[in-house]
């Protein structure tokens, strides 16, 4: 099934490449425009004659153009019908170095936590349209760990009146700024710690809708846990229903300087239990640290506040994470988790913040003002950040583990569409003896990444 649906995709993307020196012959009706509008301005055809003329040609207008702007796009003339097809490749490689406490708890999981370790982060290619100007749909596909899966996979119903849109299929669930980032958007290479306990992706119906003249987004929606596969049948009832309510209050000089605030809300139905786990800031390594174990609990209640300030090449991004667990074994227990973010674009450019993203107010591309280019000057964008998080899975007679890291990063933006990305992460974990069976140990992790997006 998945070879497939591996030679499903890759046919539609060969076919789409087939088509665009016919889809490019559209340009012409826009040089034919351009001569109409000449002509016209020099007196050379009448006011009578240059309108019918230009009104013939709208009427032939009906054809595609395409244009690369970090992406392929095929867009028809009159802008119903949009495809944007591609992929990226991320290339991760690091060294662990762990004291003997890490080392000794590795071991006895079946881990080798001290050495190098080398792996295709992200390997994925993707479909994403619009249809008579209403109907958008998205189709992304990972291949890293030599299986198919699905991680973008739905169809969107847009200009919906009071409602916005309503995308129905397997996507985020709305909760954390960075978890509604592309990981192509992060400072730094991973996701923070607290990223183990928040919503990921799973199959739903969400709602979202922007005010524009308050600059306030709203998106809500209820989702069925399932795999990355999308498959979801089973005789329990683990549900959820997530929400997430942006706003900026202060977006001038074109989103140079920006304040952002939001605030997320999770309430999980489980059928039998949870369970909250977590690896250091690294996907090189599948030990996770932190982990409670299966929890006995009918669910849990997340609340996440997030904010996040641009001052120009200045940023600063910060969330806090809230999770109150319905479990009489361990009278409710509360685990919590926060991360702060600085980054600072050497070179002077500033992260790319859209108020009306595909999941509301979120960060996009970063444009660079100088790219390399091999012959010409142009030194890309440079940027340095670092972060401190920490997330505690202790409470009452519960001892998933507490872990704090510190992670220093440096980008270097070669262009919009290619980044290398080196990071050191210090980690440190108490108090683990729930499965992990850690007490007291620390892992240094150095690593770097080589992504492309097209």
């Amino acid at each position: 099934m998945q070879k497939l649906l591996l030679a499903a995709v890759i046919t539609v993307l060969f076919g789409m490449f087939l088509l665009l020196p016919n889809l490019s012959e559209a340009k012409s009706s826009e040089i034919t425009r351009e001569i109409l509008d000449i002509l016209h301005s020099q007196g050379d055809i009448s006011d009578e004659k240059y309108e019918a003329l230009k009104e013939k040609a709208a009427k032939e207008d009906d054809g595609f153009t395409t244009s690369f702007n970090k992406q392929l796009s095929i867009n028809s003339t009159d802008g119903r019908f949009k495809i944007q097809a591609g992929g990226r490749i991320m290339i991760d490689a690091g060294h662990f170095s762990a004291d003997k406490a890490m080392e000794a708890a590795a071991g006895k999981a079946g881990f080798a936590f001290e050495g190098n370790g080398v792996e295709f982060r992200q390997t994925r290619l993707h479909i994403k349209g619009l249809l008579y100007g209403w109907v958008a749909f998205s189709n992304e596909f990972d291949f890293s760990a030599g299986d198919v899966s699905f991680q973008e996979n739905w169809i969107e119903l847009q200009k919906l009146p009071y409602l916005g849109s309503m995308r129905i299929g397997h996507t985020k669930e709305p909760f954390s700024l960075e978890r509604m980032n592309s990981r192509l958007y992060l400072m730094l290479m991973e996701q923070s710690l607290p990223d183990g306990i928040v919503p990921g992706r799973n199959v739903g119906i969400r709602f979202l809708n922007f005010v524009d003249n308050l600059r306030v987004s709203w998106c809500a929606g209820v989702f069925k846990e399932t795999d990355n596969g999308g498959e979801g049948y089973s005789d329990n009832g683990d549900y959820n229903f997530t929400a997430r309510l942006t706003v900026t209050p202060w977006y001038v000089d074109d989103g140079r300087n920006v304040l952002h605030l939001g605030l997320g809300y999770s309430h999980k139905v489980a059928d039998e239990s949870l369970r909250f786990r977590k690896r250091p800031e690294t996907h090189l390594s599948d030990f996770q640290l932190i982990d409670t174990g299966n929890i006995p609990a009918d669910g849990a209640d997340m609340l996440g506040p997030e904010a996040a300030i641009v001052l120009g090449p200045f940023c600063l991004q910060g969330e806090y994470w809230y999770t109150r667990v319905d479990s009489e074994t361990y009278d409710d227990p509360v685990l919590q988790g926060y991360y702060i973010t600085a980054a600072y674009f050497i070179t002077g450019e500033h992260r790319n913040y859209q108020l009306k993203g595909n999941d509301g107010a979120e960060f996009a591309l970063v444009n660079i003002q100088n790219p390399v280019n091999p012959g010409r000057d142009g030194w890309g964008a440079w940027e340095a950040a670092v972060r401190y998080a920490c997330v505690d899975l202790n409470d009452n007679d519960l001892n998933g583990g507490e872990m704090a890291s510190v992670t220093l990063g440096l980008n270097w933006y070669i262009n919009s569409n290619l980044r290398w990305s080196v990071n050191y992460v210090h980690s440190k974990v108490e108090d683990s003896t729930a499965k992990a069976g850690i007490t007291d140990a620390e892992a240094d992790i150095y690593q770097t990444r080589l992504s492309v997006y097209f």
